[in-house]
C-alpha cells in the first residue's frame, strides 16, 4: 500500500468516528503531532498560517499566545 493510500485511509477512518471518538484519538496523538511538527521548522512555519486562520474570530487565550509566537502581535 502506498504512503498516500495509508494517509487517506487514516483520515477517512478518523472522519468516520463520532465526535467523542475523534476527541479521544486527538488526546492520544496531539502531542506526537506537535513533536513531529516542531522537529521540522519549515513544516511548522507552513502550517501556522492555516492554524491562525482557523482561530480567527475565536475568543480564547490560545489565539493570542500563537500570535505572539509567530511575531504577529
Amino acid at each position: 500500500m502506498s504512503q498516500i493510500n495509508k494517509v487517506s485511509d487514516f483520515v477517512s477512518s478518523f472522519q468516520n468516528l463520532s465526535k467523542d471518538e475523534q476527541k479521544e484519538v486527538m488526546k492520544k496523538l496531539i502531542l506526537k503531532f506537535f513533536q513531529t511538527a516542531m522537529e521540522d521548522k519549515s513544516f511548522f512555519q507552513e502550517m501556522m498560517p492555516h492554524c491562525m486562520e482557523m482561530m480567527k474570530g475565536m475568543d480564547f487565550p490560545m489565539k493570542e499566545m500563537m500570535s505572539k509566537m509567530m511575531g504577529k502581535v
